[in-house]
């Protein structure tokens, strides 16, 4: 078994910019290859008009068979649930995490909506579009050519139709989840890591009042791998800059570490949290934005911080 819960413990777990959190954390063993917790329900090929056909899977808890449900959608979504269907063999654990929250009472009935990526798509699909469109003309061109690091294959393939992927969320997706399940007014989320974190902001700006609130983990910043010549935070910060009505209406909770890649976050995230605490109608009860000391960019950190994240964004105690 993985992610299995042993105990409750409190425990400080993050520094930002609003003080030192303490927070209900679960400690958990992660082993591989563990029996799924709950049901699952698998669109092999959800068809798009806006994207790539792209595998959905849908997951609820067992024993649950009344809504209304919170709705939870998640990007990358064969990183979510089961280790043999991962690149590198580890995931967040989802469906554990939510269970254990349910049978404590921390959390009300969930489901989770998690969208797979397609690998040669994934920056494309999850980079904002706007923020990017707004980049010097010879910056974009320089970014159609980069590769992935360490591999012969590019990072874009094409330029960026994130909007192209939210409208399938939005109008597509969403619509159809709402005529199958029961899904409570107010009570829809996303969440995601890295670019996940980014297409996460980017679509709670420009849908502000479809979601309720977004978890950006890891948030990627930067777009790319690299903070020195590069134009795309003062772009993406400046994008928020102008939505700022549209940040007022939803929760918001962002975290990083400090280690590998989340080393290149420091400065960008602490500028968004100076943006959004200048705002007054943006109040400490619906931002939050922790540090995990020693964290790397790793599905293991990522499942490590999301039990906070859920309680956080979701929880019982928020009702």
């Amino acid at each position: 078994m993985k992610f299995k819960v042993l105990t409750m413990i409190n425990i400080s777990i993050a520094r930002s910019r609003l003080g030192v959190f303490t927070a209900i954390w679960l400690v958990s063993n992660s082993f591989a290859h563990a029996q799924l917790v709950g049901e699952l329900r698998t669109i092999s090929k959800f068809h798009s008009l806006e994207i790539e056909d792209r595998r959905v899977d849908i997951w609820k808890p067992a024993n649950v068979s009344e809504g209304p449900y919170q709705l939870l959608i998640m990007h990358d979504g064969q990183m979510l649930f089961q280790a043999d269907s991962t690149w590198n063999g580890q995931e967040w654990g989802v469906d554990e995490c939510l269970d254990s929250l349910y049978q404590q009472s921390l959390i009300g009935p969930t489901l989770v909506v998690g969208i797979w990526n397609i690998p040669e798509r994934r920056h494309q699909n999850y980079f904002p579009q706007k923020p990017f469109e707004a980049l010097p003309e010879t910056f974009r061109d320089s970014v159609l050519q980069l590769q992935r690091p360490g591999e012969e294959r590019k990072l874009l393939y094409g330029s960026p139709n994130s909007d192209a992927y939210l409208r399938f969320i939005f109008k597509e997706l969403l619509p159809w989840i709402k005529s199958e399940y029961p899904i409570q007014t107010n009570g829809v989320y996303m969440m995601g890591s890295s670019m996940g974190g980014l297409i996460s902001m980017y679509a709670a700006l420009e849908y502000p009042n479809e979601l309720t609130g977004a978890g950006c983990m890891s948030t990627h910043w930067p777009g790319f791998f690299q903070n020195e010549n590069n134009p795309v935070p003062d772009a993406l910060i400046n994008y928020i800059a102008s939505h700022e009505e549209a940040a007022t209406k939803s929760r918001w909770y962002f975290d990083r570490g400090d280690a590998s890649l989340d080393a290149l976050y420091p400065p960008h995230q602490d500028r968004v949290d100076s943006l959004f605490q200048s705002w007054p109608m943006v109040s400490a009860r619906d931002y939050k934005s922790l540090v995990a000391p020693g964290d790397p960019h790793w599905e293991t950190a990522w499942r490590s911080r999301l039990p906070f994240a859920l309680i956080y964004l979701m929880g019982r105690s928020r009702e």
